[in-house]
């Protein structure tokens, strides 16, 4: 168990780049090519992470889409009851209900008739 352990370890401190020095052109070789094989696995899990996350992404924004389509309806009924309600109202309504109010804003007292 001691001697895998330690073969585990001069294979780890090779592939972090710690004891290369004492290897071969072979050994080299091979620790390069295993650098690449693992390299390709990671960018692949990326892309492969990326690809889940753009449909995710494309389904959360399907479903937005839904619910701003079923509020447009919604507000849009509500906005056409009201113009219904407001019309049927209307020829009840006589001209001395109709009040008119002023709107302006005003900063400090009120403009008078007259100048001084």
């Amino acid at each position: 168990m001691a001697e895998k352990i330690q073969l585990l370890e001069i294979s780890k401190r090779k592939l972090l780049g710690q004891s290369v020095s004492c290897c071969s052109y072979d050994e080299l070789q091979e620790i390069e090519d295993q650098l690449q094989r693992s390299l390709l696995r990671v960018r692949q899990r990326k892309a492969q992470l990326y690809m889940e996350q753009i449909d995710q992404l494309r389904s959360q924004e399907s479903n937005l889409l839904q619910e701003n389509a079923k509020l447009t309806e919604r507000w849009q009924r509500s906005e056409n009851s009201q113009v219904e309600a407001e019309e049927e109202a209307a020829p009840y309504c006589s001209s001395s209900q109709i009040l008119e109010v002023d709107t302006e804003l005003f900063i400090g007292l009120p403009k008078q008739g007259c100048s001084l």
